[in-house]
């Protein structure tokens, strides 16, 4: 009886048969179906497409893999070729200054040549001159024949007629431009011989005893000492004079330089 005497609510009835008009028929549930499994297909479809996607990633991953092993490649052979190229200006470098210590020591030594023929050059002109200078005396010998010279050969001979010691008439045979007699061969010592006057020679061991030599510096090369000489018999004796008594051509002797004699002079 409570059950019978239960109150229902008016509103409630007009509210479930609202309801039951807004629920879908079976068709329009059979459609929602339909459309419910198509966009599964859809979204199935579009994640079968997405995971075909992957190998394309896959290979735009290693292709940029690749790219930046190329360039790293690519900058350590850049490296290597900028060091290289370093390397190679270095050694360049040490090459100009090597050779430019080269060049400055050859002109240096081009300096030292040039200073050292400039020396020569004046060396020999001064030789020249040395060697002009009897040359032209001996022209003005020819072309004025002074008296008392005598040309016999290449050279030319003074003969004096008066005394003085041996010093002396070297001195006097220097301001003329020539020497007491250097005697080399026998024409010389007949030439003088002709002369017939006792006189001084060019011959002396004042430096060293025993060691005759002749003004030039040269040493004997024809000896026509008298028989017993050179003897040094009265000390100092040290300058060889030219005997005129003598008959045969052995008529060198030696006596004391301060001792006073003819002269002759040779040019």
């Amino acid at each position: 009886m409570e059950e019978d005497n239960k109150y229902v609510d008016p509103e409630s009835i007009y509210t479930n048969i609202d309801d039951y008009k807004n629920q879908p028929s079976v068709h329009e549930r059979s459609c929602q179906d339909t459309k419910l499994q198509k966009r599964g297909y859809e979204a199935a479809s579009e994640g079968r497409q997405a995971c075909s996607g992957n190998p394309a990633a896959v290979c735009l991953g290693l292709l940029c893999v690749l790219l930046l092993a190329v360039i790293i490649g690519l900058g350590i052979k850049h490296d290597s070729g900028r060091d290289q190229l370093q390397r190679g200006y270095d050694n360049m470098t040490k090459e100009r200054d090597r050779l430019l210590d080269i060049n400055n020591n050859l002109t240096l030594e081009r300096d030292q040549l040039q200073s050292s023929y400039d020396n020569l050059t004046m060396e020999r002109d001064a030789i020249q001159q040395k060697l002009v200078t009897p040359l032209f005396t001996v022209f003005l010998f020819e072309e004025r024949c002074f008296k008392g010279w005598k040309k016999f050969g290449s050279s030319y001979y003074y003969f004096s007629n008066g005394r003085k010691n041996w010093a002396e008439s070297r001195q006097y045979c220097r301001e003329m431009g020539a020497d007491l007699v250097i005697i080399n061969s026998r024409e010389e010592q007949e030439l003088i011989k002709e002369a017939n006057i006792y006189t001084w020679i060019g011959l002396s061991d004042a430096q060293t005893e025993g060691n005759w030599k002749w003004v030039d510096g040269s040493r004997l090369t024809t000896v026509y000492w008298r028989k017993g000489e050179p003897n040094d018999a009265h000390k100092d004796e040290d300058c060889a004079v030219y005997l005129n008594e003598v008959v045969s051509l052995n008529t060198w002797n030696d006596i004391p330089c301060s001792y006073e004699a003819g002269w002759i002079c040779e040019l």
